[in-house]
């Protein structure tokens, strides 16, 4: 199966306290739902509340990639989601506030974004970027910004993590079915080492520093083409990466591929605290 980004895009005619509840949902349907089809590949439906920081991205107006609050000003997604487009402070909108995609949201103008100087579009190394919006995000129960990791780093749980997103959400024995999830869905994934990565992606594709892998060994649980730009977020709020790329979506030995939040902390806080305009 090629590999895929998990940008999905709709051509016109022709993917803390507050999340403990996301938590014992998801392990619930996890747990009585496992021949499932459903996928976000997997997922449960879950209230904005639960997930305030999650944005849904609109390319031209159409739904296209997820991304991440990280404070009033600012959000965070992946790069290639922003170079999809050839003007992104014309064509790139995200909305806040919503678990319904296109409803009831606030929407947000792009005034600038830095996307990652050593991105590279081929291997999707450094796969991020930040945006800044306005108006700004006002907080309330269902606008909240993640939290970026603290200076130790060695703290930070990583074992397990949440992902969220409108995404391809279905899945037959064959093939994804195209559809995109109308209400957000999130997922639980486990971490998968760096060195069963590498073996898994040998001969296909490169595993960098600054990628790591999260999902299941039997391909039970994923992101998926529109999960682009989502934060994975550890059960202390904590982004962990930006979704990224993997090869088909859900497939075994294929675990979903995110550029590594942790690892990119200081770059994200230095353009955030340095570009004004």
């Amino acid at each position: 199966m090629p590999k895929r980004s998990a940008f999905y895009i709709v051509k016109m005619n022709a993917r803390l306290p507050m999340l403990s509840f996301l938590y014992f949902a998801v392990h619930l349907h996890c747990t009585l739902s496992s021949n499932s089809v459903e996928r976000i590949i997997g997922g449960v439906d879950i209230n904005i509340e639960s997930v305030p920081y999650v944005l849904s991205m609109m390319l031209n107006g159409v739904y296209a990639c997820s991304a991440a609050i990280i404070n009033n000003n600012w959000a965070v997604t992946a790069a290639h989601c922003i170079t999809a487009v050839n003007d992104p402070l014309k064509e790139i909108t995200v909305c806040s506030g919503s678990s319904i995609l296109y409803k009831n949201c606030i929407s947000h103008n792009i005034v600038n974004f830095s996307i990652h100087e050593d991105y590279n579009i081929i291997a999707n190394d450094y796969d991020i970027a930040v945006m800044k919006v306005t108006p700004p995000f006002t907080y309330n129960n269902s606008t909240k910004a993640v939290n970026l990791a603290p200076d130790n780093v060695k703290n930070v749980f990583k074992k397990w993590g949440v992902v969220c997103g409108w995404g391809y959400y279905s899945k037959t024995d064959d093939h994804i079915i195209p559809n995109l999830a109308q209400t957000l869905k999130c997922i639980k994934i486990l971490k998968i080492g760096k060195k069963s990565c590498y073996k898994d992606y040998k001969d296909r594709y490169t595993i960098t520093p600054q990628m790591i892998c999260y999902g299941y060994q039997d391909g039970a649980e994923d992101s998926c083409k529109g999960d682009s730009g989502a934060a994975l977020v550890n059960k202390d709020n904590i982004m962990l990466g930006v979704t990224s790329w993997g090869d088909g979506c859900a497939e075994k030995c294929s675990p979903g591929i995110y550029t590594d939040a942790v690892c990119l902390r200081d770059w994200i806080k230095n353009k955030i605290n340095t570009i004004y305009t």
